[in-house]
């Protein structure tokens, strides 16, 4: 008795420290559904990024998507929305830190900028972060109904190919002599720099460059700018996860009350975000 006990446990053993999935190296197996449309996923890539919660560590990100990445990189939030709204690709992002779930963003046809749902919201099992399930439940947010199942092999993202170096410049022909100089005109005074635009900012956040937003904010840039698809600079810094940068925008009176669509207020998409979310509950957001 003690014996057939013995076996059992150990391939239970077995059967759990086995983990595979029905998807190929570099595939997924599944769909993710957004209101009544469904799009198959069928490729996987990973990369590593920079940690959202410790800099000295890195999270994996490992991206869904229906059709290829191309040059299209990972953790370019930005070239991914952009393609996701004229329905070019579908994608879903999972950023995983060391073995748990921190968010998944969500990219499809019309979305201006992405979806960002909590980690938790998701049934995720893996072996590992880039070899695993993916499940959630159709659940509601932002005015739309989410599910997907699928199952994903992650592999490293392709390094883009190198640039080729540029042809030699031929040398140009000597000036014929030239006529005397003109006198001296009067230079014309400096115009103060202006400030930057909104995507100068939005491509910092993207690149999880804390610093140089901040400096951004501090040239001036509008605190309450909106890029081309009218998503504020707040809500970036939000979805981004960036709170010292939140906290520099709200010092600048951005609006914390602003709705992306009705119900989408600034603390619905700092879920994933608890320090953002404290920064703008202290700004009096609602």
């Amino acid at each position: 008795m003690l014996k057939q006990i013995a076996v059992i446990g150990m391939s239970g053993w077995l059967l759990g420290s086995a983990f595979t999935t029905a998807a190929e190296p570099g595939k997924a197996v599944g769909s993710f559904t957004f209101d009544s449309t469904t799009a198959p996923l069928a490729y996987a890539v990973e990369a590593r990024v920079e940690g959202l919660f410790d800099s000295s560590k890195q999270d994996t990100l490992v991206v869904l998507t229906d059709k290829p990445l191309g040059t299209t990189a990972p953790g370019d939030d930005i070239d991914l929305s952009l393609r996701a709204r004229k329905g070019e690709i579908a994608a879903l992002t999972l950023r995983i830190d060391g073995a748990k779930l921190v968010n998944v963003s969500v990219f499809h046809k019309g979305l201006a900028g992405k979806i960002l749902l909590p980690g938790a919201w998701f049934d995720y099992k893996a072996a590992k972060p880039g070899i695993g399930t993916l499940k959630l439940a159709p659940r509601d947010f932002d005015g739309k109904k989410y599910g997907t199942s699928v199952e994903f092999a992650a592999t490293a993202a392709p390094k883009p190919a190198p640039v080729a170096a540029p042809a030699p410049v031929a040398a140009a022909p000597k000036p014929a002599p030239s006529a005397p100089a003109p006198a001296p005109v009067k230079a014309a005074p400096v115009e103060a720099p202006k400030p930057p635009p909104p995507a100068v900012l939005v491509k910092l956040l993207m690149d999880k460059d804390e610093a140089g937003a901040l400096e951004v904010i501090k040239l001036g840039v509008d605190p309450n700018g909106k890029d081309q698809y009218g998503v504020p600079m707040l809500s970036w810094a939000v979805m981004m996860c960036q709170p010292k940068v939140v906290k520099a925008l709200v010092d600048k009176k951005a609006d914390v009350n602003y709705q992306r669509a009705p119900g989408l207020t600034m603390l619905a998409e700092a879920g994933a975000c608890p320090e953002a979310a404290k920064i703008l509950k202290a700004a009096g957001a609602k």
